[in-house]
């Protein structure tokens, strides 16, 4: 909820269309996603560099090392502040549990995008490793928010919505029956 209240204030100054716009909880997600990927794209890189360029190894094992980092790091910051409302400890183990597999499965999907877009940067287009892995972090993220927001949120809804109770028949019989009135005893 800081966050929030945070961009409500860095967002006074813009017109209220705009501002109440921007204030979607959609809208708050997807710059919670921003300021989450910002700071792994940060350890990404970084990591991706110092083992690169200081310690010496291949780009792609530093890619690779570097992209699993910054997964852990993203895991939890985007588990916990992104695409919940609820405290972890209330959630089901179950959906707990698929959240993270899931998770760690896009996070698969991802570094094999990642490194594949490296690589044709690097072996067929001859161009820097870094300029692909700029290209690479864009394509990433957008797949990363679209596949989270589609499979964990949309099971999360399509789980709750079985576990809903039935209504009583004998409820929805009195709801739909209209009440009687004098006139129909007349």
């Amino acid at each position: 909820m800081a966050f929030d209240h945070a961009m409500m204030q860095l967002l006074a100054f813009l017109p209220k269309p705009l501002r109440n716009w921007l204030m979607k909880p959609l809208m708050l997600q997807i710059m919670r996603f921003a300021v989450v990927g910002g700071l792994a794209f940060v350890v990404d890189f970084g990591l991706l560099l110092l083992l690169t360029e200081v310690v010496g190894l291949n780009y792609l094992v530093s890619a690779t090392i570097s992209f699993i980092v910054a997964v852990l790091f993203n895991y939890v910051l985007s588990i916990m502040w992104v695409f919940t409302n609820k405290p972890q400890a209330q959630q089901s183990k179950v959906y707990a549990t698929f959240k993270m597999v899931l998770f760690f499965i896009l996070s698969t999907c991802g570094l094999l995008i990642n490194n594949a877009i490296m690589w044709a940067f690097v072996e067929l287009f001859a161009l820097s490793y870094i300029l692909g892995k700029l290209v690479a972090t864009f394509v990433v993220m957008v797949f990363n928010f679209v596949t989270r927001k589609i499979l964990i949120e949309g099971w999360k809804r399509n789980h709750q919505s079985e576990q809903e109770v039935a209504p009583n028949p004998a409820q929805v019989a009195e709801q739909a029956t209209p009440p009687s009135s004098e006139h129909d005893s007349q």
